[in-house]
C-alpha cells in the first residue's frame, strides 16, 4: 500500500470547492474523487511498518489547530498530469508536516517526503485547451471559501503509487484541542 497524509476539509470549505466541480464546462475537466490538502507522502509500506507508524501519529500533538485560508486558485503539474488546483495559506503546516516526517523516522519507515508547497486538487485538466482555462481562472479569481481551523490530519491509502487517483482513509489523528481560550481566559 502507498501511504499519504493529508488535511482533511472543513465541511463548509469542502462544500464550496465540490460546487465548482460541479459546473466545470466540459468533460475534459475530470474532477477529482477527494479534496484535501497533501502534505507528507510515505510511500510503500507493510503492515508492521503501519501499526508502528500509526502509534507515532497518535502522539503527535500541536498547541493549536491549522488555520486554512483559501486564496485562489492555480494549476500546477503533477508527474505526467496538469491539474486545477485551490491554493491555502495555512498557518504552522511546515511544522505540522515536519512533526509527521519526524513520527514517521521514529516508526522506523525509510523514508518520506514533504508535499509542500502544495494545494488541494480540484480537476485533472490535463486536455483542457489552456485558453478555457485561462478564462476560468479569471473567472472565478475573487471567489475565496471562507478561513477555517483544522485541528486533525488524515493517512490515506492508494493502490499502487502517489499517482493514483483513488484514496482510502486509513485513519485519522487529532493533533490539537479545535477550541483555543482567548488569552484573556488563560
Amino acid at each position: 500500500m502507498y501511504l499519504t497524509v493529508g488535511l482533511s476539509l472543513p465541511v463548509d470549505m469542502r462544500v464550496f470547492l465540490h460546487g465548482f466541480q460541479d459546473f466545470f464546462p466540459s468533460r475534459e475537466w475530470r474532477p477529482t474523487p477527494v479534496l484535501y490538502l497533501p502534505l507528507v507522502a510515505f510511500g510503500r509500506m507493510q503492515p508492521p511498518e503501519w501499526e508502528e507508524l500509526d502509534q507515532c501519529l497518535y502522539a503527535l500533538h500541536l498547541p493549536t489547530p491549522v488555520t486554512l485560508r483559501h486564496t485562489g486558485f492555480d494549476v500546477s503539474a503533477r508527474g505526467n498530469r496538469i491539474m486545477l488546483e485551490a491554493t491555502v495559506e495555512a498557518s504552522v503546516i511546515d511544522h505540522l508536516s515536519v512533526k509527521i516526517r519526524n513520527a514517521g523516522r521514529q516508526a522506523g519507515v525509510p523514508s518520506s517526503h514533504s508535499l509542500l508547497p502544495s494545494g488541494i486538487a480540484l480537476a485533472d485538466i490535463t486536455e483542457v485547451d489552456p485558453t478555457a482555462c485561462n478564462l476560468w481562472l479569471a473567472t472565478h479569481r475573487h471567489l475565496f471559501a471562507q478561513t477555517e481551523e483544522v485541528c486533525e490530519f488524515t493517512v490515506f491509502k492508494t493502490g499502487k503509487n502517489r499517482e493514483n487517483t483513488f484514496l482510502e482513509v486509513m485513519a485519522e489523528y487529532q493533533f490539537s484541542d479545535l477550541y483555543t481560550a482567548p488569552p484573556n481566559m488563560l
